[in-house]
């Protein structure tokens, strides 16, 4: 009875961290979001897409600049790289949710998809953790003949908690939608020509 009081009670706690609107008004119509059904899951990915004034050179570093996401990525406790070779690593990190209640973590594989010219794709999946499932991925494209770029985030996070599958939907797609607009603070404060 007290587990379930427990998680009853941090599952109350973690859609109330979930539902605080983030969306300031002068960008809520930059950037886009949506949910994409995955096959064979009850749970959607999250996407967010938005059109960064920078090109693409200058947005590239600060994706595959792994072990400074806790620096900028929303909840990102850690971000440790424990092994690289050019842009495919194997990355740990831990995201605090439920307003720190719990911390979910894991190992990831996170690799730049070959032949993704002339945009670049990086992707994430688990390796290990204490959640069932996670993906993630960034499509960068170069845009008005490269002076831009847009960027399309998706993720998909299954954290192995007793609550309906909507809630995980909404929560990775607000997910995409934070980390979206925490890239386009990072590379608007990037100093130019330093990436």
């Amino acid at each position: 009875m007290k587990k379930t009081f427990f998680i009853g009670a941090l599952a109350i706690s973690w859609i109330a961290s979930t539902t605080a609107s983030d969306v300031r008004a002068e960008d809520a119509d930059v950037v886009l979001t949506a949910q994409i059904a995955e096959e064979g899951s009850s749970i959607a990915w999250g996407q967010a897409v938005v059109e960064l004034d920078q090109r693409i050179e200058e947005v590239l570093p600060i994706v595959l600049d792994y072990a400074n996401y806790v620096q900028f990525m929303p909840n990102f406790t850690k971000s440790r790289v424990l092994a690289q070779r050019g842009t495919r690593a194997r990355v740990y990190m831990e995201v605090s949710v439920a307003r720190g209640a719990l911390t979910l973590w894991g190992q990831l594989n996170i690799a730049e998809r070959p032949e993704s010219e002339p945009g670049r794709v990086i992707e994430a999946s688990l390796l290990e953790g204490n959640i069932d499932a996670f993906n993630a991925q960034w499509e960068l494209t170069p845009i008005d003949g490269g002076a831009r770029t847009r960027v399309r985030f998706k993720i998909y996070v299954d954290p192995d908690i007793p609550l309906p599958s909507a809630v995980f939907s909404r929560e990775n797609e607000r997910a995409a939608g934070r980390t979206v607009r925490a890239l386009r603070s990072r590379v608007a404060e990037a100093p130019q020509g330093s990436t």
